[in-house]
């Protein structure tokens, strides 16, 4: 019976061992080049408390972003005013990733400073020869969507 017990405890334990490898593997490629950009991004934001350097290395990823773009210029201004008026970064978990394949890959963060919260969204495009940016942007309505899907729960 004991040894019936501990054969049992080595196969969940070897087949747990398993499942976990198996999510591990289970990181696409587009994850594994895109991760580490935003891993510098969010770094340059909580370490070097610098918003200006964090926004442009992050477009700078992309050559096809022109910097001198009024839009860009726009996103960089409002990124770095949010980061002014928000205090200091605390910080930041991933919400959700969406991926197409490895052709497309969408993360959204929770960002919470000192005195605001934000859902930061990444984009990154596999163009078939590499994996960019696409796509920066961020808000701060997170809390009017989750008040309206409350709304729809409670009649």
């Amino acid at each position: 019976m004991r040894l019936k017990f501990i054969i049992g405890v080595i196969f969940v334990l070897l087949y747990g061992c398993k499942q976990e490898s198996k999510i591990k593997e289970s990181n696409s490629f587009l994850e594994r080049e895109s991760q580490p950009v935003i891993a510098l991004f969010f770094k340059a934001l909580t370490i070097e408390n610098d918003s200006h350097s964090a926004i442009m290395n992050l477009l700078n990823k992309n050559e096809n972003i022109d910097l001198q773009d009024s839009l860009t210029i726009d996103l960089e201004n409002k990124f770095d005013a949010i980061n002014r008026s928000s205090g200091k970064l605390k910080s930041y978990r991933l919400l959700r990733k969406k991926e197409l394949g490895n052709d497309i890959g969408i993360y959204a963060y929770l960002v919470k400073y000192d005195k605001k919260f934000y859902r930061f969204i990444f984009t990154f495009y596999n163009n078939g020869t590499q994996i960019e940016i696409y796509k920066f942007s961020f808000d701060d309505t997170i809390d009017i969507e989750m008040e309206e899907a409350l709304k729809l729960y409670s009649n």
